[in-house]
């Protein structure tokens, strides 16, 4: 694992950028650097497009939005193409484009007070709220560990949000928000936390409360359970669910319990037909075997994948549509590891199968 040296440049200290270490969450991406002079607050307010900015709140403690008109939306009902997001999220449009990307906002909030920092927010529309939610787990967890410290903090605001070093993260509906504070009079990392604090929480509850459209969760993410759930510790996939080509959409949820980490995975299907097929296609897998004796449920079986390496074993189960499965934590597991050490940070196959049993409220008979 590399260092945690924060990476800061030399003429901005960066408010958004998380920890430099091969397993921590997508480093946010730093915003460009302001077209304008910061305005004072008040009196007439220029916008290039009134409709791309209807939910943004005007104002958020002494930041306001840019009077001198910042705003610029992207792609559906826009007068620029949705190409132009390409300039926005440093290469990584094409990660949005798989996630159904529809239309992107930015704008800037500049601070009356006169400290010279601004907050820029862009918000972006996905073609469905799934959709939506999968990108903003994606940012908030990505391929990181939930458990390392540098991983956001939950905040409260629309369907699900977080706070990071200078950054938020907030989905509701079909749109995602990526706010990120930038302030040059920040000098240590103590100092970018401390104000991003103070300056992005009422922003991200003013969005939560503008935004449209529900805020419960996808049906799959509702399936796992809170209990030993680490905060924010959901991952949402729209494919490719355990590395299988076909399975569709699912949530994956991180555990832990004293030393002991585990996942959880549930499928939520349209029909039990579509739910039996996924249960085939796992159960092609090399070494995958039945289970029996798992009383209420339809099927169950045994699987094993190979995640950074290390053999991780999945415990899966059917009852109608859904599906669910209890797997190892692959980074608590080394390769060679003896059964003893791995013992010790991992559940054994009757505490899975327990766990299995209360998700699905089924008996087991065997």
């Amino acid at each position: 694992m590399r260092s945690l040296t924060l990476c800061y440049t030399a003429l901005l200290v960066s408010l958004s950028t998380a920890a430099c270490r091969e397993d921590a969450p997508p480093t946010p991406r730093q915003p460009p650097p302001p077209r304008t002079a910061p305005a004072a607050c008040g009196g007439e307010r220029k916008v290039n497009d009134a409709d791309a900015v209807r939910f943004f709140p005007a104002d958020a403690g002494t930041f306001c939005l840019d009077p001198n008109g910042s705003d610029q939306a992207y792609g559906e009902g826009s007068a620029k193409p949705l190409d132009g997001i390409c300039n926005l999220f440093d290469g990584e449009c094409e990660i949005y484009r798989r996630h159904g990307v529809d239309r992107v906002v930015e704008a800037r909030y500049v601070d009356g007070g006169g400290s010279g920092a601004t907050i820029d927010v862009y918000l972006s529309r996905f073609t469905n709220s799934e959709r939506a939610y999968a990108m903003f787990t994606k940012r908030v967890v990505g391929d990181g560990d939930p458990a390392h410290p540098d991983t956001p903090r939950a905040l409260s605001g629309g369907g699900a949000s977080a706070l990071g070093i200078g950054n938020a993260y907030l989905w509701r509906g079909r749109h995602l928000a990526e706010i990120t504070l930038n302030d040059t009079a920040a000098a240590s990392a103590a100092d970018v936390r401390k104000r991003a604090d103070a300056m992005l929480p009422p922003l991200v509850s003013a969005f939560g409360d503008k935004l449209p459209g529900a805020t419960a969760l996808p049906a799959a993410a509702v399936r796992l359970p809170e209990e030993g759930r680490l905060p924010l510790g959901i991952r949402y996939l729209y494919d490719d669910l355990l590395g299988v080509e076909g399975t569709g959409s699912g949530a994956y949820g991180y555990y832990r319990e004293g030393e002991r980490r585990w996942r959880v995975l549930a499928l939520v299907k349209s029909d039990v037909a579509a739910a039996k097929d996924i249960m085939k296609t796992f159960a092609r897998l090399d070494g995958a075997e039945p289970v029996e004796g798992m009383g209420g449920a339809d099927e169950a079986l045994t699987v094993t994948v190979r995640d950074g390496g290390a053999p991780t074993p999945w415990l899966l189960a059917r009852v109608a549509s859904t599906l669910v499965g209890i797997g190892d934590e692959p980074r608590v597991v080394r390769p060679g590891m003896s059964p003893e050490a791995r013992a010790e940070v991992t559940l054994s196959q009757e505490a899975k199968r327990a766990r299995l049993r209360a998700l699905l409220a089924i008996d087991d008979d065997g």
